[in-house]
C-alpha cells in the first residue's frame, strides 16, 4: 500500500500527459484481455482515472467482465456525437470507464481535451485478419505484448514485435509473461526474446512483470470477473498492481504521434 500510495502521488506531480497502452496477445489465448482489465483495475485503485478501449468487436469480453454497461462507442465520444458521460452509461463498482472502440478514425486525437479528466488509456488491442493493429494501438505510447511461457506463444511474440516494429516503427516494447511457473523461467524467457529482438530488429523488448499461475485468474472469469476486483489478495492481482504501479517510470514513446498524424506513418 505504501508504493501505491508514493506512486500516486509521484503521478500527480508529474506533467499531465494522456498515456496510451496498448495491451497485445501474442496469439490467441495469451490473455491480454485479462492483463489489460487488470491494468485499469489496478491503475484505479492508485486513484488514477483510467479509460479502457475494447477492440474486441464481436465478444466484447473486457466490457463484460468490468460489468461495464455503454451506451455508446469511443469512436462517438472523439466524433463529439456523444459526452464522455453519458457514452459510459453505468459505471462497473470499480470506477473503471470502458467503451468498445467502434471506429476510431486515424484523424481523431486521444488526449487531456479529448478525454478530459483521463490521466491513461488502455487499448485492449486486436489485429486484423491480417496480424496489423489499428492505427489508435499502433500509435500508442507504450506497447505490451502479453505472451506465455511456451515455445509457440514466445515464437509468436517475436513475430508480433517484428510486426510491429515495420508497421508503426516501434522501438521500444513492455513484455508481459502470463500463466508463469517461476521466476527464474520468465526473466530466461525474456532475456532471450530481448537479445534476439535487438540483435535481428534493433528494437528493446524489456520485462514489464509477470502473472504467476493462479487459479483465482481462471474463477474470476467464470464468474464474469476481473481478478483484481475480484479477488483483492489474489497472487495475480499482486502481480497486476505491482505492474502498474511501475507504469509511470516507463519512458514515453519519443516518436509516438498524436492518433491524427497516424495516417503519415508508412506501413
Amino acid at each position: 500500500m505504501g508504493s501505491d500510495q508514493a506512486e500516486s502521488l509521484r503521478r500527480m506531480l508529474a506533467p499531465r500527459v494522456t498515456r496510451r497502452i496498448a495491451v497485445v496477445g501474442s496469439d490467441s489465448g495469451a490473455g491480454a484481455t485479462t492483463v489489460a482489465l487488470g491494468l485499469a483495475n489496478a491503475l484505479a485503485l492508485q486513484g488514477e482515472r483510467v479509460l479502457l478501449a475494447d477492440e474486441d468487436r464481436h465478444g466484447a469480453r473486457a466490457t463484460r467482465l468490468a460489468g461495464a454497461t455503454p451506451t455508446a462507442t469511443l469512436a462517438d465520444v472523439l466524433a463529439g456525437r456523444m459526452p464522455m458521460e453519458a457514452a459510459l452509461g453505468t459505471r462497473p463498482a470499480s470506477g473503471v470507464a470502458v467503451l468498445p472502440s467502434g471506429n476510431v478514425p486515424a484523424s481523431a486525437k486521444l488526449d487531456g481535451q479529448s478525454l478530459p479528466g483521463m490521466r491513461t488509456v488502455l487499448i485492449d488491442a486486436r489485429a486484423d485478419a491480417e496480424g496489423a493493429l489499428s492505427p489508435m494501438a499502433g500509435t500508442a505510447h507504450n506497447i505490451v505484448i502479453v505472451m506465455r511461457p511456451e515455445a509457440a506463444s514466445i515464437t509468436a511474440a517475436y513475430a508480433c514485435i517484428k510486426r510491429l516494429h515495420h508497421q508503426f516503427a516501434c522501438r521500444h516494447f513492455q513484455l508481459i509473461v502470463n500463466m508463469a511457473a517461476t521466476e527464474a523461467t520468465v526473466t530466461a524467457l525474456a532475456r532471450n526474446l530481448a537479445r534476439t529482438a535487438s540483435q535481428y530488429l534493433g528494437v528493446e523488448a524489456g520485462l514489464a512483470g509477470y502473472l504467476p499461475v493462479d487459479p483465482l485468474v481462471m474463477r474470476a472469469l467464470q464468474l464474469g470477473r476481473c481478478v483484481v476486483e475480484a479477488y483483492p489478495a489474489a497472487a495475480a492481482t499482486g502481480a497486476l498492481r505491482h505492474v502498474a504501479s511501475s507504469i509511470g517510470a516507463w519512458p514515453l514513446r519519443e516518436d509516438a504521434q498524436p492518433l491524427g498524424a497516424a495516417a503519415a506513418v508508412p506501413a
